[in-house]
């Protein structure tokens, strides 16, 4: 029996191992076509067994073939497809016909004042997605934007929490004097976006054209956000928790020479260098080597983001309700940031003709850093040199530099405060008296409070450390504060109709609206308190006691209308008109209207396109419109200031308040008038697997409202006027690829924009130059502006067969251009150089506007797992750079390690950048010149998120409805050209005195319940 035993067993495994072989030869083999409805074959449709991992997808023709087993279940999915489920119930051969999922032709974008279908859009409109936005673990939401839309460019230049927003630009600067600022609607009224929680948007739509913006008028000149926040929906209660935690650290900081290696390029003394070095770690506190940059970015920058949301409704009444905090530590100590911002959403349905919605949004902040400006702070600890003291052994603060010590000012000069609080309120009432007429009344109210509070203490450094003499800074100490409030009311009225009949769909949209704002500031300060732990007002001296107070106000009055209409859905037509009357001209220019039309062609539909296949898509556009500009700085720009108290008169030992005409006034300055013309082409293959966007637009300003300059003999400041005309050519192209496998989905956005900015006009009294800038006809706004270098001077004959530069110069300085300035025979036209390097001598060196960008957007899931991965880069961009950021001892300064390899020696005579030696304002290498403009074209990794969600099984185990923990990094990687230690998002014309750009990471969750 012992014997029989493993026979049994031998023959039970043979027969195991046989037993797929036996189980796949009952398979069948099926096969087939899949068509769509036109009869054509689909490719690459993708095809399972239901609960297997087998598969395959259909070939060019739309046929296929795939073994299975005869009860099985056949899955066919397909993007732009609704998913078909088919039984096989023993056949060997089924052929189906996929219908298009008529969902992506309903999907509607927002626009100004409503939602159109975005299939029948003829302006220029980009969509961004909520999840888009919350994936990146950013404080301020215009961060987030950045790379996502083709034309809206993001401009970040700190990352000093709670000042690391991003300037918003769409397509290019239009304005010399007046705002290029984008305008942000969120839920259709005027607000800040960075006031609106990331977590709490549905979508964003870039308007970009005059067609698409121009229902806005004079606010929208420079483009439109619309930003969409969530809103609840029928069905059960929902709980929703997400979180992130978060590290950050700068993504580049310079290094510097420590003190030994610095003293030898120093310039001291050859006798206090010996003694340097000789007693160097004999007594630490009176040899020292200091890393400032080290002893600055001490703190890890931890940040942290909680929200809390609940939803849910039945099919009368929907809410939503959404509270946050995020709190924001920096690298450098005493500098945080911290917000709370709550969001409630209510839609009730009362009956078949009224329906209500109540949006109130809030936002509580608070901004603290130390009482003196971060370019102080930056600035000293990139130049003060490691042989002086910033901390001594026994606690007592160095004396830094001549009583400039960054890190005793970071902790102990007090603090200043920016307390920020928020209110806004939106009540829609919408009435349909009769079938296709829907009209709406809203109501905004804006309530904003900011309070800044600045407290400057006393305290002490050591001089001399064998003496032990000290050093009173901020001596008196002093109080300052300052509230400003405002208040902001937005009404408006709109009437809709909408209308089918046969083959002809139009829509009338007709509207009012007035705006009203009125702000106040207050500000009071003291000095001398005795007890510095006690910063209030009363507890200072009165004899230093300051007040002062502002206030102003504007109103906007509008009338608009828009008129769409489609023929057979193929051919639209869209006019909008704004009238919009400003306060902030006189009377006579108050009132502007701005048109704009618009034109499509949905040439896919054409019955003769039909037989195209792989067309999935093609749409032509053109749009034409005017919008207008008077974001100004002053509210009463057409009338003189009047300064009143500044300059008091006394008369019989009685002051008396004297007023002041402090500038001109110009009655007559009107609309800046900006006018877009825009073609664009949409398409779609593939059954839109891949789309496609591709725009060209013209867009011109006329009637700049600038300063122009007046001689100083006249006494007065210069008003604003009406002079000039500029210009921005550009192309826009968005290309998306979507597809699904099985249970693996992946896909990919690329996102291209060049702008072209020329000042075609600027009434004669160009060019305008601003230090190192300058405008002119026929280049861009704001070019760098300086001398163009030659080479370096290789000798002193050089030097002295050259024409006359800057100071006594030596070996190794900057060899400028004498540039064509002398005009011989009369022709207008500089033929001769004037044999001397003088002001006269400067050119345009290059462009610090970014014109080239473009991003990389990757998607991709796979059953649990997600995945996300962004880059964004900029391809054209210069920007000039001086000071400690470039400039070797400068001022007394230190080195960085780069600057000794790459700067001229007499070793090096090939080097880029000049000799090492010490330099002050007014030296001939420290000019603003070619050598100190950089190229700061970059790729950067922007955000990679990766997710894993709780499978079903578990989740129902748990009782939640969603569980996902993520990872997610900011700014992780970037490649460019710059010098070590200086992120490519740095300002032009920065000299090391900036809070650098942040990388982050985080890991997050998100609960369902």
């Amino acid at each position: 029996m012992h014997r029989k035993l493993p026979i049994l067993i031998r023959g039970i495994l043979f027969a195991a191992m046989l037993l797929p072989t036996l189980l796949q030869a009952q398979d069948l083999q099926v096969n087939g076509k899949v068509s769509g409805t036109d009869g054509q074959g689909i490719p690459g449709v993708s095809i399972t067994v239901q609960g297997t991992q087998r598969g395959t997808i259909t070939k060019a023709d739309g046929t296929y073939d795939v073994s299975a087993a005869p009860a099985a279940t056949l899955v066919f999915s397909f993007v732009g497809y609704v998913n078909q489920i088919i039984p096989i119930n023993n056949r060997s051969t089924i052929n189906i016909t996929l219908l298009e999922d008529t969902k992506a032709l309903e999907e509607v974008v927002v626009v100004g004042y409503g939602t159109q279908k975005k299939v029948n859009l003829t302006g220029s409109v980009e969509t961004i997605k909520g999840e888009q936005i919350a994936r990146q673990p950013v404080v301020q939401t215009s961060q987030a934007l950045t790379g996502l839309a083709p034309g809206l460019t993001v401009i970040q230049n700190s990352g000093q929490p709670g000042q690391d927003d991003g300037a918003l630009r769409i397509r290019g600067l239009g304005s010399l004097g007046a705002s290029n600022n984008v305008l942000v609607l969120v839920d259709g009224v005027e607000a800040d976006i960075n006031r609106i929680d990331a977590g709490d948007i549905e979508s964003i739509s870039v308007l970009k054209d005059a067609s698409a913006a121009s229902i806005y008028g004079s606010r929208a000149s420079n483009g439109v956000i619309v930003v969409t926040t969530k809103k609840g929906a029928s069905g059960k209660l929902t709980l929703n928790y997400r979180n992130n935690l978060a590290v950050q650290k700068p993504t580049g900081l310079p290094k510097y020479l420590g003190a030994l290696e610095y003293l030898k390029y120093s310039g001291d003394s050859q006798a206090f260098v010996d003694d340097y070095t000789k007693n160097f770690g004999s007594d630490p506190d009176l040899y020292t080597d200091t890393d400032w940059v080290k002893e600055l970015f001490t703190e890890n920058g931890f940040q942290q983001y909680h929200n809390l949301s609940v939803s849910g409704g039945t099919d009368k009444v929907q809410s939503l309700a959404s509270i946050s905090y995020t709190g924001q530590n920096g690298n450098i100590k005493n500098y945080n940031f911290k917000r709370y911002n709550g969001l409630f959403n209510t839609q009730m349905k009362l009956n078949d003709k009224f329906d209500i919605s109540f949006n109130l949004n809030f936002s509580k902040s608070l901004q603290s850093n130390p009482d003196e400006q971060l370019n102080q702070i930056v600035g000293q600890a990139y130049r003060i040199p490691p042989i002086y003291f910033a901390r001594h052994s026994d606690g007592q603060w160095g004396d830094g530099w001549a009583g400039q010590n960054p890190i005793a000012i970071v902790n102990d000069n007090g603090n200043r405060d920016y307390n920020s609080n928020y209110f806004r309120g939106i009540l829609r009432v919408n009435y349909s008296p009769i079938k296709d007429l829907k009209l709406t009344l809203m109501y905004s109210p804006e309530y904003g409070d900011d309070f800044v509070k600045s407290f400057n203490r006393t305290f002490y450094t050591v001089i001399d450390w064998k003496t032990q003499s000290r050093r009173a800074r901020n001596n008196p100490n002093s109080l300052s504060q300052t509230n400003i409030r405002s208040f902001t009311e937005n009404t408006n009225l709109l009437a809709n109709y909408s209308k089918s009949f046969g083959v002809h769909d139009f829509s009338i949209l007709g509207g009012s609206e007035l705006i009203k704002y009125t702000t106040e500031r207050f500000g009071a300060s003291r000095q001398n308190f005795a007890l510095q732990d006690f910063p209030y007002l009363d507890a200072g001296s009165e004899a230093a006691a300051r007040n002062s107070g502002e206030a102003t106000q504007y109103g906007l009055v509008s009338l608009f209308g828009r008129f769409n209409y489609a023929f057979k859905d193929r051919y639209l037509f869209e006019a909008n008109v704004r009238r919009d009357a400003s306060s902030r001209f006189a009377k006579e220019n108050r009132v502007a209207i701005f048109p704009s039309v618009s034109a499509g062609w949905r040439l896919s539909d054409e019955p003769f396109m039909q037989d195209l296949r792989g067309l999935s898509n093609l749409k032509l556009r053109a749009s034409w419109g005017q919008l207008g500009n008077q974001q100004l700085n002053s509210d009463f720009p057409y009338v003189a200031n009047i300064a009143l108290g500044q300059n008091n008169f006394v008369f019989g030992g009685t002051t008396i308040t004297g007023a002041t005409q402090t500038d001109l006034s110009n009655s007559r300055i009107q609309w800046e008038t900006t006018e877009i013309t825009n073609f664009a082409v949409d398409a779609g293959f593939l059954n839109n697997r891949l789309s496609l966007t591709a725009e060209y637009y013209v867009r011109k300003t006329k009637d700049l409202l600038l300063v122009l300059p007046v001689p100083l003999n006249l006494g007065f400041e210069p008003s604003i006027q009406n002079a000039g005309d500029l210009q921005n050519t550009g192309f826009d192209f968005s290309m998306d690829w979507r597809e699904k496998k099985g249970d693996f989905t992946y896909g990919a956005r690329a996102i291209f924009s060049s702008v072209k900015n020329e000042v075609t006009n600027l009434a004669g009294v160009g060019p305008i130059i601003n230090g190192a800038s300058i405008t002119q006809v026929g280049s861009p706004i704001g070019l760098i502006y300086g001398y163009q270098t030659e080479g370096i001077f290789q000798s002193q004959d050089e030097i002295n067969s050259s024409p006359a530069q800057f100071g006594k110069l030596i070996v190794g300085n900057l060899k400028y251009k004498d540039q064509l300035t002398v005009d011989t025979n009369g022709d207008g036209v500089p033929d001769q150089a004037d044999g001397i390097i003088n002001p006269d001598d400067r050119v345009a060196l290059g462009n610090p506007f970014p014109t080239i960008s473009y991003g990389l957007d990757l998607t991709a899931s796979y059953k649990q797992f997600d995945l996300a991965v962004n880059f964004q880069g900029v391809g054209k961009r210069d920007v000039r750079l001086g000071g400690d950021m470039v400039w070797g001892l400068f001022n007394a300064g230190k080195i960085q390690e780069w600057q000794v390899k790459e700067f001229w020696s007499p070793q090096n005579t090939d080097a880029q950048y000049p000799i090492l030696a010490a330099t002050s304002a007014g030296s001939n290498d420290i000019q603003t010149s070619s050598t100190w403009v950089f190229n700061a074209a970059y790729l950067r990794l922007r955000n990679v998120s990766i997710g894993y969600n709780l499978p079903t099984t578990a989740l129902n185990k748990l009782g939640m409805s969603g569980f996902r923990i993520y990872a997610s990094g900011q700014n992780l990687l970037k490649f460019d050209k710059l010098p070590p230690g200086i992120d490519p998002l740095v300002p032009n014309g920065a000299s090391g005195n900036i809070y650098p750009i942040t990388a982050l990471y985080s890991l997050g969750i998100d609960v369902k319940f």
